[in-house]
């Protein structure tokens, strides 16, 4: 019959390892690739500028927002250490490297020119002076 494959076919194609998912086998090769990242670099923050596997955390990150990543996956990616929330990650780890030049300056007076430091250090004073710092 016409698009319908016989058994016989079917036993073929499967004997020669033939991939009737490659959706979900290109998703496996990613994840594979991103426990590699995870394991060299301790996180799975792929900038979405790095290529193919930076834009397929960040498409990760905007299907689970809506709702369409599975819960199969959301548990995979959540079991490798998956940072789904980037944005306050980052916050949070400028706020430590405030707190470690605290303790060492004595002050939180970050110059501006001090690298992304300085620039975050402005942006919060910015922020909380446009009333757009959350409380």
């Amino acid at each position: 019959k016409k698009g319908k494959l016989s058994k016989e076919r079917v036993q073929q194609l499967d004997g020669i390892g033939f991939d009737w998912d490659r959706a979900r086998s290109a998703w496996d090769e990613r994840y594979e690739e991103l426990k590699e990242y995870q394991a060299k670099h301790g996180d799975c923050s792929v900038p979405q500028k790095q290529g193919s596997l930076g834009k397929w955390v960040h498409s990760q990150r905007r299907a689970r927002k809506k709702g369409k990543l599975s819960k199969e996956r959301v548990q995979q990616l959540d079991g490798i250490g998956f940072d789904w929330d980037r944005a306050r990650s980052a916050w949070d780890e400028r706020y430590e490297e405030l707190k470690e030049y605290q303790a060492k300056h004595g002050d939180c007076s970050v110059p501006q020119k001090q690298g992304s430091l300085g620039k975050w250090v402005h942006s919060q004073r910015r922020a909380r002076k446009k009333g757009k710092l959350s409380k």
